[in-house]
Formats: structure tokens, sequence, C-alpha cells
């Protein structure tokens, strides 16, 4: 396999400056085929290499890289992988992407993961059009408006997780609190849980936010037991900043019956946290994460790079949509024919991540891997007493008579 150079990219530009680029590119490269007669792909990868949250760039290009590998083989198709660091910043994604998509000319787009530096391109690539494919949540990145939508979602949304988290949060008439980190992802997981709440005709009891990095949540705990919160939500980037929330409940000696994260807190918080912060402690995913696909994927990920991954969830979504798009180059023939790739991907007949199969992922109309309603497809993971994930049922075991 053929790989391209790294690109290192820490810096910014403006949104116009990289529409009038962008909007320039040609798309009749001479090199979708390579002298072996399989085509050959270009597939720029961006995501935060540096900055804060560089757990989210080692969960994007290793799982592209292995699948690289792997689904390049089974499709027969030539993947060339270029590499550039959005400093996980929304400028640093401008600059990124304007260099993937014009000096690189990619055939394709993976990333950024983080929400806010995704939306801050998403305009650029619909203009451009590119196959873009996405772990990052935000709703608005699947824009039911655009036309083509070049946009492929591979995790669940925001607003589906809220749906799932809301009915675990509100069951038995607890009083809810919602702590958030102040970055796009947070507010995104915050205005999720009104949203799910305003539908519902609940009430949040209290919201609290939390800086990345802050080393200090007490006088937040202290409000959160004050107001009489038994449930919460956590909507945090990073799983040390879990941590730090999480110890801050223990020394202010705050027990809520439960608290609700997301698969973010499987970055650092084990390593950071002691058994008493994961009291209660859950977070629910569409997928099991410690057997089946993602057991295999994460012992071969372990041999190759000598440690197991940081995001499974990101992982598999990777996984999922390099399946997706080299099953599309495969039937097309021909990388550079973007629209004939994008509806291709728009009909797969369904999207295999090592013998787990999700049948007719995509189609015109929708561009998102999972739906929400199903509380039976949905998994309820939390720690066993070493720190390890254990699965505790799906969210209609939780809600049902048995429990969890």
């Amino acid at each position: 396999m053929k790989r391209s150079r790294t690109l290192t990219l820490v810096l910014t530009s403006t949104v116009g400056a990289l529409l009038l680029a962008a909007c320039g590119s040609d798309s009749s490269s001479s090199d979708s085929v390579s002298d072996g007669g399989r085509p050959t792909v270009r597939i720029g990868v961006v995501g935060p290499e540096s900055g804060s949250a560089p757990q989210f760039w080692t969960d994007a290009i290793r799982p592209v890289e292995l699948a690289a590998d792997e689904l390049g083989e089974k499709y027969g198709i030539n993947v060339e992988i270029v590499e550039a660091d959005d400093g996980g910043t929304p400028e640093g994604a401008s600059q990124a992407i304007q260099t993937l998509l014009n000096s690189e000319d990619v055939d394709a787009l993976f990333g950024p993961p983080q929400s806010g530096n995704a939306l801050q391109v998403a305009e650029v690539v619909q203009r451009t059009g590119r196959p873009w494919l996405l772990p990052a949540q935000a709703p608005a990145l699947i824009n039911p408006e655009a036309d083509p939508n070049w946009a492929f979602r591979t995790n669940y949304a925001s607003d589906d997780l809220a749906t799932i988290v809301g009915d675990l949060l509100f069951a038995g008439g607890n009083r809810v609190g919602v702590v958030h980190s102040t970055d796009a992802y947070g507010q995104t997981s915050l205005e999720a849980v009104q949203a799910y709440a305003e539908a519902n005709g609940l009430e949040i009891a209290a919201e609290e936010a939390i800086q990345p990095g802050s080393t200090d949540f007490a006088p937040s705990v202290r409000r959160l037991e004050e107001a009489g919160v038994t449930a919460v939500f956590m909507g945090i980037t990073a799983g040390a900043d879990t941590a730090t929330v999480t110890r801050a409940m223990v020394q202010e000696g705050f027990r809520p019956e439960l608290k609700v994260t997301n698969a973010t807190i499987l970055a650092d918080f084990e390593q950071l946290a002691e058994p008493a912060q994961w009291e209660n402690l859950v977070f629910v995913d569409t997928r099991r994460l410690a057997e089946g696909a993602m057991a295999e994927i994460s012992a071969d990920y372990e041999k190759r790079y000598g440690e197991a991954p940081i995001l499974p969830t990101n992982v598999y979504s990777f996984f999922a949509g390099m399946d997706a798009y080299l099953q599309a180059v495969a039937q097309v023939g021909d990388a550079d024919d973007y629209d004939a790739v994008r509806e291709a991907m728009e009909s797969v007949p369904a999207v295999s991540v090592r013998g787990e199969s999700i049948a007719s992922p995509f189609s015109a109309d929708d561009h998102e891997l999972y739906e929400a309603e199903d509380q039976a497809a949905w998994y309820v993971y939390g720690f066993d007493a070493q720190g390890s994930l254990s699965l505790q049922g799906t969210v209609a075991d939780c809600l049902g008579a048995a429990g969890c």
C-alpha cells in the first residue's frame, strides 16, 4: 500500500478564503487507477494531532490505517492516506481542509472528529463535493436541505443519544442536573438534553459548566446537591474532566442515584479515577465494546500499536466509514467520479465491521448510520471494581422491571 507524506497543519485561515480556493478544485485526476488496474483512493484524515485532545486524532488515524490494509485488500483498492493536523481548533480545521482539498486533491475526507471543528468546515465540504465520513455528533452536520448531501455520519448523533439518555435520566421522577464542558461538544450535549426535556414537558433542575482542564468543581457540585438533583448527565469532552467532576462528588459527599456520561469517558478516566467515583456511573452506546467485532479490532489495534484503543466508539465508527466508502469506490471503479461514489454509498447493501453488519445503512434521504428509537439496540456500560468495562444490559433492560 502506498502512503502519502504526513502533513502538519496548525495554521489559521478564514472560511471565505477557503470557499474561494476549494470551489475551484478539479475532480479529473489521472491517478484514480493505478498501473496494476486497481483503483487508487486518496483519503484525507483530519483531526487534533496537536492541541488539548489528541486522543481524538489517535483514534481517527489508527483505525483508518488498520481498515486501509484490511479493506483495501478485500475490495481491491490501493489506499493513500494523507494526514492533516487541525490543532484542535476551528481555524486549524479550515486550513487543514483547504490543504487536503486543494494542494493534496484528496478523494474523500474523514473527520474532523470534534463537532465544533467539523461544523467550521461543513459548508466548504458541501460546496466542493467530496464524500465526507464523520464520527462527530452535532446534528447540524447532516443538513437535510443539502442537495446533494456529501456528509455521512458513522456515529450516533447527539440528539439521538439525548433521546436514549433522557429516557434513563428522567425515569422514576428523577430530578436531573446537567454538567457540560464549555466547548462545542459540551454545548451540543446540553442543548440536546434541553430539547428532550422541553419536548417531553420536563424540567432540568440544574446546569453546571466545566472548563476543560479545571481542577476544582466542588462549588458546582454543591449547587447540584442544593437543587435536589438525583440524576446527573455529564456531556464532557475529556475523560480527565469527567474524573474531576466525579472526584468532587465523592469529596463533597454528593451521591446521586444515577450518573450518565458519554463514551468520551473512556479516554483517561479509569487511570485518573478511583472506584468510589464510578459508583452508579454508566454510559450508553449502540455497539458492543468489549466483545465481537470491537474485541477483534482492539486485539489487532493493540498488536500493531502496543496499546488498547482510547476511544473504541470512534475506532468502530471510522472502520464502518471505511467499509462504506471503499465498497462504493469498488462498485464505481473510479474514486474521482465523486457523484457516482456518493450515490453508490447511498445504496450499499450493508456496512460490515468484522462480520457485524448493518443492512441498508444509508439512502439518498438518510445519511445517518444509526437510529435512536429502539431502546433494545442501545447498551448500558458501567465499570467493575477494577475499572474495566462492564455491560449492564440494554436501555430497555434497565428501564424494565428487572433493572440493570
